[in-house]
């Protein structure tokens, strides 16, 4: 099983989930209790999901057309991912941006 490892480096901690996958990233995050922005419930409107992406950005699925436009409207980095678009397909490592 793939697994999202978080790193919360405001509480020098890291937290490891293990997820299916395939699995959606806001949603893995949110189960886990991490908070993360979704100001528009997870619909690809807000951009308040933003991740950084440290580490296995290629083991993500591909950006969608929704994603495109938010990471342009937001001038989003290339290490920056919209969770509640974004699909996991192998081990990753990431941070958060909410705090």
């Amino acid at each position: 099983m793939p697994k999202i490892s978080l790193k919360l480096t405001h509480e020098g901690r890291t937290e490891v989930l293990e997820v299916a996958r395939k699995a959606n990233l806001l949603r893995s995050i949110q189960e886990s209790g991490i908070p993360i922005g979704s100001a528009c419930g997870g619909n690809g409107l807000c951009a308040s999901c933003k991740v950084n992406v440290l580490k296995g950005e290629k083991n993500l699925s591909t950006p969608n057309d929704i994603e495109v436009g938010l990471s342009v409207r937001n001038q989003l980095q290339s290490n920056e991912r919209i969770a509640c678009q974004t699909k996991v397909m192998g081990d990753v490592e990431i941070t958060t941006s909410y705090w």
